[in-house]
């Protein structure tokens, strides 16, 4: 049913699985069917997880382990619908072997148990198996899946039950579907604002990258298309920088943070400053600003990273480029070939000096 990656909206970031919303996908699509195949639907429960509430590196560690152990034991998909829970379909084999996996599942989590000190049982399992002729709605999969889910971790000395659909109730608390559904979306909501924070945020100084520059430069054309107002953005250079590196990647990273860190803290609040590329580049877009002051402000950051960095191991100057809307550009690609353009001056006029495109 799915034959490709999910997208970053349909990933759990910690453990790489697929998270409650692509489950949400399938089920919809699999009740939908009117030529539904055998399957065996495979809820596996972390079993007193609330104990590594403590600590929570260990307990995505631990999360993380058992999405491992899962993608090399299974050959469909896996989903992690929340908090410890994962749940996958399977649909190739009978009943009966994926009863069997289910208890090999079991075996290898709780031998491996010991390498984070979890007590054996480590895990419960719920298999449903379906035969493809019920009549089940989302909701239906859902009672079920709570009621098996409930059902099984009373069963403390057999961590593993099998159930059949037909013989399952068809009456269950939608209340609690309801509420316990809408506070799986809350936290997948948060996870995905996490995942696009982390989509558009460069690593080393924690400002945004180039995927997120390129998106305001996109906005502020948009915006100024309609205001009129001018804008002019700064693309700013490094130069000869390596010398850091060549003390090791770490110095580097360093020295990128402290270059960050002195140009962010001469920009007015309103100014927007982004990692560009990956190199020693960075991007401040100045919204309705014009050229002649673009310049100043750039004189002013080019000052400051030479007083800051005689602090530093090594003191370091910078070249910049300006580039103002619309007269430099109407798009973003014209903004930055004339920004280049500009760095391509300034470096040819001995560095460490602004220059304004013509």
């Amino acid at each position: 049913m799915f034959s490709s990656p999910p997208s970053l909206s349909r990933t759990d970031v910690l453990t790489g699985c697929r998270n409650l919303l692509s489950f949400a996908d399938w089920l919809i699509t699999y009740c939908a069917d009117s030529l539904r195949a055998p399957m065996s639907l495979v809820s596996l429960d972390l079993n007193a997880f609330s104990s590594l509430a403590h600590d929570a590196s260990q307990g995505d560690a631990v999360l993380r382990w058992v999405a491992i152990i899962l993608a090399e034991e299974l050959s469909a998909p896996i989903y992690r619908i929340g908090g410890d829970e994962f749940v996958f379909v399977l649909t190739s084999q009978d009943h009966a072997t994926h009863a069997t996996l289910g208890h090999l599942l079991v075996d290898r989590l709780n031998q491996e148990a010991e390498r984070f000190g979890l007590r054996v049982p480590v895990a419960t399992i719920a298999i449903i198996h379906y035969t493809g002729t019920e009549r089940v709605s989302p909701a239906d999969i859902l009672g079920q899946l709570r009621t098996v889910i409930a059902e099984t971790r009373t069963q403390v000395c057999a961590p593993t039950a099998t159930f059949h659909a037909a013989m399952l109730p068809q009456t269950y608390d939608l209340h609690y579907i309801v509420d316990d559904m809408l506070h799986r979306m809350v936290a997948l909501g948060q996870m995905l604002d996490e995942s696009q924070q982390l989509a558009n945020t460069d690593p080393v100084t924690g400002l945004p990258n180039l995927r997120a520059a390129t998106q305001a430069l996109t906005a502020a054309i948009m915006k100024a298309g309609t205001t009129g107002q001018p804008f002019t953005v700064l693309l700013i250079d490094g130069d000869n920088l390596r010398r850091y590196n060549e003390l090791g990647y770490a110095v580097g990273d360093t020295m990128l943070q402290q270059l960050s860190h002195t140009l962010h803290e001469r920009l007015r609040p309103s100014d927007f400053l982004a990692r560009w590329r990956v190199g020693d580049e960075f991007l401040v877009l100045l919204p309705n600003t014009l050229l002649e002051h673009g310049v100043i402000l750039g004189e002013r950051l080019r000052n400051a990273v030479q007083e800051a960095s005689c602090n530093w191991p090594f003191p370091i100057t910078i070249s910049i480029g300006v580039a103002t809307y619309p007269h430099h550009g109407a798009t973003v690609e014209a903004l930055i070939h004339a920004g280049e353009r500009a760095i391509d001056q300034a470096k040819g006029q001995g560095k460490n000096c602004v220059v304004a495109a013509v």
